[in-house]
């Protein structure tokens, strides 16, 4: 099954000329791939709440009709416990943790 990636998979915004492909584990790591599973379709707003850390995106989930990728707000609960995260040990939530900023 496929993700729906003609809007952004956190607002909705469906202009897709300013679509964003925003890696999940970030490129600079070496777990990064470019494989679906790994790219989130964001716009420009979202993908900037991203990377200030104000959205928390933690992968890519089998939901009851198709792919679902899986965030939440800076301080709202999780959709699901840490453990049970695809993306585990991801640099930008342990960057956040360590010195409690959204660098």
């Amino acid at each position: 099954m496929t993700r729906i990636k003609k809007q952004c998979e956190v607002c909705g915004e469906k202009d897709a000329k300013i679509l964003h492909r925003h890696h999940i584990i970030p490129r600079r790591d070496n777990r990064c791939s470019n494989k679906d599973s790994n790219i989130a379709i964001l716009c420009p707003n979202c993908h900037t709440k991203v990377h200030e850390g104000d959205l928390i995106i933690i992968g890519v989930y089998q939901s009851t009709n198709n792919l679902k990728l899986m965030w939440f707000k800076k301080g709202d609960k999780p959709p699901m416990e840490e453990e049970f995260w695809l993306v585990k040990q991801n640099p930008l939530i342990i960057r956040r943790e360590k010195n409690g900023t959204n660098k």
